[in-house]
């Protein structure tokens, strides 16, 4: 059984640890629900002329808790699926305006994904949708809240149930303080992120980013007709969407966003710690989606991706995020060949020399640095067009709110982290599992497995039974990686060229490898990889934008630390479902009690939903929580009352008693480290040390 092999099941299987020993009972069914006192009407279509179109759009009703905490419907006004621009395939959009006549009654496609969606997918999928306090007027003058969808750039829509912004708009109407909310699609995957020659195609082929300027253009152009004031924008994002704005916050490229079309921006768990994939990266991964394309579907040669169907693009997809894919092509494995070690030598130099991390691997759809520096000769300068340089390394230009939420990192170490638990669980797999040595077929009779909640409580049963004597180190590491699962994968994480780096990281206490041949060294191993994961990648590189933004002094930021945990998992997946895809199943059940990524939006829009669109029953304190933290969140109070400065290190904390308070002295008085290092704070050391971004230097 060879090490990526034995890794994989590894990881595959000991994510359901995490659920061992939870006290979260999540509640994702819908049970019977009590007859409110007040109930919402059915909607009713209006026609409207809005400039030169007559809109047909929707009165819609929801009932909301006013602030003394009563159930009162409000009405509102809704326009669903509007086209803000077209597309063909692996081109850029192009904005449209408004037709004659628009109908904006239902959403509209989603756009193609390998996730289920409500809405139906195709590739005419540019919409955006808009949610405004009913009978609003031309002349109102509102404040407008556009937001971008996260999903790793490879799922989701802005008409997800969670995301949709009725409840919050009616909530401003009835505190009399309106505001008009707008949710976009853009292209994802493999047609939202696609490597174009820049010497050839000047635009590159960051056709996602393409599409959100396209959205925020014609909410420019047209937002003042539906009574909205294009110079009142604050575009806000979560994940993916974080991500996008802060690339859209960039000045040095060349088309220019921030300050014109969104004045003010909110990101929720941007990773500015992520490494972007360079040009080069984009231009090998490219070269793999070909090689995937012609191995699925070419007779002879090679096929044109562009002439596929969008069901073989798919398809192509699919196999490019296959989580062996993934893994392999992040820890350099897929390197490997043994009847070929010269080839694999060579692959695996040019992996190092090119890459600052191999972080971007874990997001293959994300997108890509399109400048280039002169190489000579025969390496002319590619100029860039959406994405000239890493976020980490620019500056925020607009007043901001960005923040973490305190585990947003089991979302993204949740693969390798798990991984620590080889030594103890290699075993346990072979017992439960007769895997075939074929690793693609294991993985998917694993998932099948998976999906029933009685293999899962058997596992549970035989993990928590096992005894010292039962563990047993028998990874095929040999003299190749390091000697703990921990300390490889931690290396392999943030790429073999940053070793200096990782071992001044485990020099200190609170990161220094446990001993793996007992269960708790390999579980507080796993519990120190996440922690470091999210001071590395979340929390601390977010920190540090707020301190330069501080003491710059050019605008105003606030910091936040979203640190409630809710009564439901919001990453939760129906293990009775026909169909289950494995990363969600791998991030619902490592999200079990924990503040994941995306923990923070059924309160952000006041919506019991979660991120795969289930209805969920909050407890009190959650619904206590949506109403408050919804609130603040689309109101001027949130960017003027809580603003960040770095003398102070006043963090604005959102806590597990539903508390939302400026904290001083945040990284000393609530992450002081065990280290002397890091005793003052374990971000503060972290940083003083040169290691939060030290990998860009």
């Amino acid at each position: 059984m060879t090490v990526f092999y034995r890794s994989t099941l590894a990881v595959l299987i000991s994510l359901t640890l995490v659920a061992c020993g939870s006290d979260d009972s999540p509640s994702v069914t819908d049970p019977e629900p009590e007859v409110p006192v007040v109930e919402p009407l059915p909607p009713q279509q209006i026609d409207l002329i809005i400039g030169d179109s007559t809109v047909m759009g929707l009165r819609e009703s929801v009932v909301i808790n006013d602030v003394e905490g009563t159930a009162t419907r409000v009405e509102l006004e809704a326009f669903k699926g509007i086209t803000y621009a077209t597309s063909a395939r692996f081109e850029h959009s192009v904005v449209t305006e408004l037709t004659d006549v628009v109908d904006a009654t239902v959403f509209g496609d989603a756009c193609p994904q390998l996730d289920l969606t409500v809405q139906e997918q195709s590739e005419d999928c540019l919409n955006l949708n808009i949610w405004r306090p009913e009978d609003t007027v031309e002349s109102a003058d509102l404040p407008v809240y556009v937001f971008i969808h996260g999903g790793d750039f490879e799922f989701g829509s802005g008409s997800d149930p969670l995301v949709q912004g009725d409840n919050v708009v009616a909530q401003g109407a009835l505190d009399d303080k309106p505001f008009i909310a707008v949710t976009l699609n853009y292209r994802l995957g493999i047609l939202g992120s696609y490597w174009l020659d820049g010497s050839k195609n000047d635009k590159g082929g960051n056709f996602a980013l393409g599409d959100q300027k396209r959205a925020l253009e014609w909410v420019n152009n047209n937002i003042e007709l539906f009574g909205g004031n294009p110079d009142k924008v604050t575009l806000v994002g979560q994940g993916a969407g974080a991500m996008s704005v802060g690339i859209l916050q960039q000045t040095e490229n060349s088309e220019s966003f921030a300050g014109d079309y969104f004045q003010r921006a909110i990101m929720q768990s941007n990773p500015y710690g992520f490494d972007y994939k360079s040009y080069d990266q984009a231009k090998t991964f490219q070269g793999k989606l070909q090689d995937y394309g012609d191995e699925l579907f070419a007779e002879e040669g090679s096929v044109v991706l562009d002439e596929l169907t969008l069901e073989q693009i798919m398809q192509v997809q699919e196999k490019a995020l296959n989580p062996l894919a993934k893994v392999g092509a992040w820890s350099g494995l897929d390197c490997i060949d043994v009847d070929n070690l010269v080839g694999s030598g060579l692959c695996l130099t040019s992996k190092l020399s090119a890459e600052t991390t191999p972080l971007a691997n874990l997001k293959p759809f994300s997108p890509y640095v399109d400048f280039r520096a002169r190489g000579g000769i025969f390496v002319p300068e590619i100029s860039g067009y959406h994405l000239k340089a890493q976020p980490a390394l620019t500056e925020l230009n607009v007043p901001t709110v960005l923040g973490f939420n305190s585990n947003d990192s089991r979302t993204t170490a949740f693969l390798p982290s798990l991984t620590s638990l080889i030594p103890t669980i290699i075993n346990l797999i072979q017992q439960l599992n007769d895997a075939p040595e074929d690793p693609d077929l294991a993985a998917l009779d694993i998932q099948a497995w998976l999906e029933s909640q009685d293999n899962l409580a058997l596992l549970e049963q035989e993990l928590m039974a096992i005894t010292n004597s039962d563990v047993e180190a028998q990874v095929e590491l040999g003299d190749i990686l390091p000697s703990t699962a921990y300390d490889a994968i931690t290396r392999f994480f943030f790429g073999l060229g940053n070793g200096a780096i990782i071992d001044e990281l485990f020099k200190l206490t609170d990161f220094y490898p446990n001993d793996e041949s007992e269960l708790s060294g390999a579980t507080g191993n796993m519990a120190q990889f996440n922690l470091l994961v999210n001071d590395m990648l979340f929390s601390g590189p977010a920190r540090v934008m707020a301190k330069q933004t501080s003491d710059n002094g050019v605008v105003p930021v606030t910091f936040y630390n979203f640190d409630y945990k809710p009564s439901f998992n919001v990453w939760t997946t129906s293990n009775e479902a026909t169909s289950i895809d494995l990363a969600a199943l791998i991030k619902s059940i490592s999200c079990i009690g924990n503040i994941c990524n995306g923990a923070e939006l059924p309160f952000v829009f006041n919506k019991p939903y979660t991120v795969t669109g289930n209805k969920v029953t909050p407890s009190d304190s959650d619904m206590m929580l949506m109403d408050k933290l919804s609130r603040l969140w689309f109101s001027d109070e949130l960017f003027d009352n809580y603003q960040f400065n770095t003398s102070d290190d006043n963090v604005l904390v959102i806590d597990g008693d539903t508390n939302i308070q400026l904290e001083s002295d945040w990284d000393k008085r609530k992450q002081a480290g065990i280290d002397p290092e890091l005793r003052e704070g374990r971000l503060t050391g972290l940083e003083d040390l040169g290691l939060i971004l030290g990998y860009f230097n």
